[in-house]
């Protein structure tokens, strides 16, 4: 979610990032009209909105994958990197918060931020790899499609995936298989880095994409933000 910003912004990552975003609010706007008894939408068995929300998960830890190879592709700068995890952890802990208040039995305890913040540490171990983090990026996700023990049943293990049922809460995204999909960033990240990828600079956008390109720049305060505007708007619409 978060990005570290290039020293030349790549207009690409944003709009794709932008677009996540994008998804992301349809997702939830759908998500709090349930919650207000306006639709009867099965988001937690139907496989359209099981595959939309992985669609949405997926691009966000791909993008954080992409922008960690290009942030530290000179080099981990350790204040701006401890910033970062900073802003992240704080974003987390008010998530964490929030969905307590208002979903006290299935509160977010391990979401895509929390994911975030512990994912950027473990790539730490895999940048100097390259191409060689496609295969970890397989076995990652191998290993959190296909493995599960009661073991990590434990709630003090659910962050770790492997589970043999989904926890009850708001939002999940255990370290696997979703580092699998972080690493899938990493070498693209540096091909962008590498300048091998076409259009990835674009001086000027066509207006009918700005606004995507916004969202992906402002990702983490829409993030945020959004969830308390449209539970806003549809309290006071619907009430």
């Amino acid at each position: 979610m978060p990005a570290d910003s290039p020293p030349s912004r790549i207009s690409l990552l944003d709009l794709f990032r932008g677009s996540a975003v994008l998804l992301m609010l349809v997702y939830h706007f759908c998500f709090d009209l349930r919650y207000f008894g306006v639709i009867r939408f099965n988001f937690e068995s139907d496989p359209f909105w099981l595959i939309f929300r992985s669609i949405i998960v997926s691009s966000f830890v791909l993008a954080v994958g992409v922008s960690l190879a290009l942030s530290t592709r000179n080099g981990l700068d350790p204040g701006r990197f401890i910033r970062r995890q900073a802003i992240l952890v704080a974003a987390a802990a008010m998530v964490s918060l929030g969905t307590y208040l208002l979903f006290p039995s299935t509160w977010v305890v391990f979401g895509i931020l929390h994911f975030i913040f512990v994912g950027r540490i473990l790539a730490l171990f895999f940048l100097r790899f390259h191409a060689m983090n496609l295969l970890f990026a397989l076995l990652f996700l191998l290993a959190g499609l296909l493995l599960e023990h009661p073991a990590f049943n434990h709630p003090w293990l659910h962050w770790l995936g492997m589970m043999t049922h989904k926890p009850f809460t708001e939002d999940y995204v255990p370290v696997l298989p979703w580092f699998g999909v972080l690493l899938l960033g990493i070498p693209l990240g540096k091909m962008f880095a590498q300048g091998r990828l076409p259009l990835q600079f674009v001086s000027s956008l066509p207006t009918v994409l700005a606004p995507l390109s916004w969202l992906g720049r402002n990702s983490l305060a829409v993030y945020l933000l959004h969830q308390p505007l449209f539970m806003g708007i549809l309290y006071l619409v619907v009430r």
